[in-house]
């Protein structure tokens, strides 16, 4: 008995082994449907977990033989061979290996189906990397449009991750909307219905067809970021971007279809209500609560409110001290901070009533005053005399204080997603004025374009009258920079800062090439001096034209000082290294950075949104 015992144990324990597996074959049992697609069998309690944990493919028919087979493959080494394999695609996209790398990384695909950085990796390759191989414009689109059809299918085995739609969001709005081919692309993108019935399977092509001028890349991408949202906010799905972001990046898709549409196409009402909507969907996302990286919830919208909070809780604190304290208190830093009589005057002035020649120095002192009083409103509660005001007065200014913290919160972070630039800049780009505005620049740009300086006249030999036949560009771009005034009059002071200021100030040099041309002088009262010296007297920012200094300068005699610089410039160059000599010494460098351009393209392109 003793010597058969091991054998005994043996099969026993075989028989306790093959009785195990029918439960787990029954717990284990992926979901089967019929042909209509209803269920069949739900599965055993694994599959139910799987398919609600979405660990892995639960119903039979989204089983994949090939990525199963690889994986029983590893024999149990599955994380060996994936370092292996990624460590491959690194080397073959070093070498611009692109053949290889595809097939490397569809290989990951099969063994790593549920990591998302797999699928937005082979997507980014197709669509930046092999794409980029081609000189024919159509050729790019088409190896985009495979990396997008990839990456869509990374949804399936991903479906509780937003990522996946999120980078479809974003290449979708970064190639078609912003790529050196995007004129060519976003046109083939209206008609190409094969690309477009492929999406439909998430996205219903309706949805981005703008009324009047057809489907929209930009819009679709709009549709991704939507499709994420609902991920997040309807499904439960865990977010895996901050607020700030993750909420930032629908609106913006519609105000970049605004600017695009409105540089394809002449300023139209379609075009207006765009833009009011991408203000609405802006100041939508304005009010939402987002909880910021410390982990503080603001709101963007709250800061003019929590300003105006401010301005009514010192006036109630004012009143419990007597008249005057206030402006005492700021007498007295002033004196101590040594600000000269002539800055005293100044700030007794109100902004208003200043010359843009002074609004910059205001604005400084302001700020500078605000920095150094900022526990004014404590000082002043402490001189409330009677005892039940002192306490209502030290709440008042605590109160304040708090405020104040979070307005530099709110400003802090809403400042990384330009907030307030792009808020002023819907709201303008909606309004009538602004249209009429954009429309004079398009007729003006339009005959720049046909090289029509100047206006064209029918001549009277009788009368010796001259009529305007057609306006060239300079009078029809004078016509418009009179508009553009009106605009940035009407309009919030951010609007001569952003990006719609630095295309009016390109647009201005390119007025000043024609008047060169053509042998005329500066006009004497330009439609557009007060923003060029706004720009420079307040903002600091020496955009290299004609301001009323240089102005008066040249009245006075002296030479354009602007060529002086220009001859200065000139100087200092030819004592300079020969650019061979820095070409030499930076080869080098060069060589090294030029392997790690395209693995920070993608990132780069992706803050260039803000």
């Amino acid at each position: 008995m003793t010597n058969t015992s091991p054998f005994v144990r043996k099969v026993i324990y075989i028989a306790i082994i093959g009785a195990l597996l029918v439960p787990l074959s029954m717990i284990s049992r992926p979901e089967t449907r019929d042909l209509d697609g209803k269920i069949d069998d739900a599965g055993g309690q694994l599959s139910k977990l799987r398919n609600d944990y979405n660990l892995s493919q639960a119903n039979l028919s989204d089983i994949d033989p090939a990525s199963e087979t690889m994986k029983l493959a590893s024999l149990g080494l599955r994380g060996v061979a994936v370092n292996m394999l990624w460590m491959q695609a690194m080397e073959h996209k070093k070498k611009e290996n692109y053949d290889q790398l595809a097939s490397t990384l569809q290989a990951l695909t099969k063994i790593q189906p549920n990591f998302v950085k797999v699928w937005e990796y082979q997507a980014h390759n197709l669509a930046y990397n092999v794409s980029m191989e081609f000189d024919d414009y159509e050729y790019r689109y088409t190896w985009v449009k495979k990396g997008l059809e990839f990456l869509k299918k990374g949804i399936a085995y991903n479906k509780r991750d937003h990522r996946v739609p999120d980078n479809l969001g974003f290449f979708v709005g970064n190639k078609f909307g912003k790529s050196d081919e995007k004129d060519s692309f976003r046109r083939i993108f209206r008609k190409d219905t094969e690309f477009h019935d492929a999406m439909s399977d998430y996205i219903d092509p309706e949805k981005y067809d703008q009324r009047g001028y057809g489907p929209d890349s930009w819009l679709m991408a709009h549709e991704w970021y939507e499709y994420s949202r609902k991920m997040v906010e309807e499904q439960s799905c865990p977010q895996r971007r901050n607020d700030m972001l993750f909420h930032m990046y629908r609106p913006s898709q519609i105000r970049n279809q605004a600017m695009s549409l409105q540089v394809e196409n002449r300023s139209d009402e379609i075009i207006q209500e765009i833009w009011r909507s991408a203000f609405e969907k802006w100041v939508e996302y304005g009010n939402r609560e987002i909880s910021n990286t410390l982990g503080v919830t603001i709101k963007m919208e709250g800061l003019k409110q929590d300003q105006d909070k401010i301005a009514k809780i010192r006036e109630e604190l004012d009143k419990l001290v007597r008249p005057g304290l206030r402006a005492e208190m700021i007498e007295d830093i002033m004196a101590q901070s040594n600000f000269s009589e002539e800055d005293k005057a100044l700030m007794k002035m109100s902004a208003e009533e200043l010359p843009d020649m002074d609004l910059r120095r205001y604005q400084s002192m302001k700020k500078a005053i605000e920095n150094l009083s900022s526990g004014i409103d404590a000082e002043i509660a402490n001189e409330v005399e009677n005892e039940e005001n002192l306490v209502t007065a030290q709440k008042f200014a605590l109160e304040i204080a708090t405020l104040n913290e979070q307005i530099k919160t709110i400003y802090k972070d809403s400042s990384t997603v330009n907030y307030s630039y792009w808020r002023a800049r819907n709201e303008a780009e909606s309004t009538d004025l602004c249209v009429q505005a954009r429309q004079a620049l398009w007729d003006a740009e339009k005959m720049w374009r046909q090289s029509i300086y100047d206006d064209e006249f029918d001549f009277d030999f009788k009368t010796k009258e001259k009529t305007v036949i057609k306006l060239g560009a300079i009078s029809l771009y004078l016509d418009a920079f009179q508009k553009w005034q009106e605009v940035y009059d009407a309009g919030d002071k951010e609007l001569m800062s952003g990006v719609m200021a630095t295309e009016m100030v390109e647009t201005i040099k390119k007025f000043e090439d024609m008047l060169n041309l053509t042998n005329r002088p500066w006009p004497e009262n330009f439609p557009l001096q007060r923003f060029i010296d706004y720009r420079w007297t307040e903002l600091g920012i020496g955009d290299g034209l004609m301001t009323s200094e240089l102005i008066e300068e040249m009245k006075s005699g002296q030479e354009d000082p602007r060529d002086r610089d220009e001859d200065e410039m000139d100087k200092d160059d030819s004592e300079k290294p020969s650019a061979t000599d820095e070409n030499e010494e930076r080869e080098s460098d060069d060589s090294e950075k030029e392997s790690e351009g395209d693995e920070q393209g993608s990132e780069k392109e992706k803050s260039d949104e803000n």
